[in-house]
């Protein structure tokens, strides 16, 4: 029982009902072929239309009390158990009366728990008609539930009211509907009348208990007084007429999951889908625009700066000219005033690369970027080498060197090596 109670607790809170009953718009099958439309927090009285359509939510919650033609309510009394093997108990015992039931999104049935034991769980089932009125299936419905439902029944009675012109017998446990179904048009006789009443309080009883209805209540202003004595003959149950049932606006839906039509479900799904959707479209457009504005503010500020530097380009041309032609000036000086290109300290480089003996320097012409420099070589290799020395040095090597190109004479290589400055 402790188990029960908590996986009921969850299922509470996993269905949350849509609002409260006391803030909806409720539509009640009246007698005839119209509408009853309750507003529970208005101060008029009820108003009436023609069909369902006319009476749509408007922005508020918009329940509908289905007539027991659209709706069938099937009271049980089962062993005690958690609510998913509960809710199983619940599909076959139903599916064993020939009803079908669908246990997925959307379902077609939805179950109360009246009261429970230790030993037992009373529960009603609301079972939507199948097929069910396209007259009745609102997108704009919030909640569907039995008519009956939403209405206080008086206690320890069998109820018998008329809805659209046929003759509905109720059943409450504890204030609460237990069962209701179709049985006759609204012109039955009397005798109909008690034979099914009597045949329903043995049904009833067998579940409920013994003594469970102590009378009989007709509900609806075309009730004849002079009915009540042949009911009364007929059953052995004190009968009385009332004008209708008050809508119970105390009635808790906390619990209650969502019982929508399928073809309702899936027009709601589909509006809800679009919505969204749209919200996406709407939310991609603002970010297009906003990343357009972005890019447009970005694009002015890059052209802000490029004016602001084109503007210190202009303030600065006159001396970073200044400064470009000194470094110029200077870039030329620097063969003749870096210590390096002296022309001794050049010479003397070259004499410490010359080998103890082999080669002869005959002329060593130093300018400013050019060496001219021409000599004997023991033979054309020894010459080769001393210009790939020259092309190793530190310094020398600064210098773009000529092949050699030696001419043997008189068993000497004569060559010329020429460096010019890179």
């Amino acid at each position: 029982m402790i188990s029960f109670a908590r996986n009921f607790a969850k299922r509470q809170a996993f269905h949350p009902n849509f609002m409260s009953i006391s803030a909806s718009i409720l539509l009640l099958p009246a007698p005839d072929t119209t509408w009853r439309v309750w507003k529970p927090r208005a101060s008029s009285a009820d108003a009436s239309v023609e069909a369902p359509s006319e009476a749509a939510g408007k922005g508020k919650a918009f329940v509908i009390g289905l007539p027991a033609t659209a709706c069938r309510t099937i009271g049980l009394v089962l062993p005690n158990a958690d609510h998913e093997v509960l809710e199983q108990i619940i599909i076959t015992q139903l599916e064993r009366r020939g009803l079908k039931l669908h246990a997925v999104t959307p379902r077609n049935f939805r179950w109360h728990l009246l009261t429970q034991t230790a030993s037992t769980a009373t529960v009603s089932v609301d079972v939507l008609a199948d097929p069910f009125p396209e007259s009745l299936a609102l997108t704009d419905a919030t909640d569907y539930t039995a008519a009956l439902r939403m209405v206080n029944l008086p206690a320890g009675q069998i109820i018998v009211t008329e809805e659209h012109g046929s003759l509905v017998l109720a059943a409450g446990f504890q204030g609460k509907l237990y069962h209701s179904h179709l049985f006759a048009p609204a012109s039955a006789a009397a005798e109909e009348i008690a034979q099914e009443i009597v045949l329903a309080r043995l049904a009833l009883e067998q579940d409920l208990g013994a003594g469970s209805f102590s009378g009989i209540t007709l509900a609806g202003a075309s009730w004849d007084a002079n009915a009540t004595r042949p009911l009364q003959e007929l059953t052995g149950l004190p009968v009385r007429i009332v004008a209708q049932l008050p809508p119970n606006s105390d009635l808790d839906t906390s619990h209650w999951t969502r019982l929508l039509p399928a073809s309702v479900h899936a027009a709601q799904s589909a509006r809800a889908r679009a919505a969204k959707l749209l919200r996406f479209g709407v939310f991609a457009g603002m970010m297009v625009v906003a990343l357009g504005f972005f890019a447009f503010a970005y694009l002015r500020h890059l052209d802000g700066t490029a004016a602001a530097l084109e503007k210190d380009v202009a303030a600065t041309s006159e001396a970073a000219g200044k400064v470009k032609a000194t470094a110029t000036h200077w870039k030329a000086l620097s063969p003749a005033i870096e210590p390096r290109r002296y022309p001794l300290v050049l010479l003397a480089e070259i004499t410490k690369l010359m080998p103890p003996s082999g080669i002869v320097i005959r002329d060593c012409d130093i300018r400013t970027t050019e060496i001219d420099i021409r000599g004997e070589a023991r033979d054309a290799q020894l010459a080769f080498q001393f210009v790939e020395d020259l092309q190793k040095h530190p310094v020398l090597g600064l210098y773009t060197w000529s092949k050699p190109q030696p001419t043997v004479r008189e068993k000497t290589a004569q060559f010329r090596a020429q460096g010019k400055m890179q």
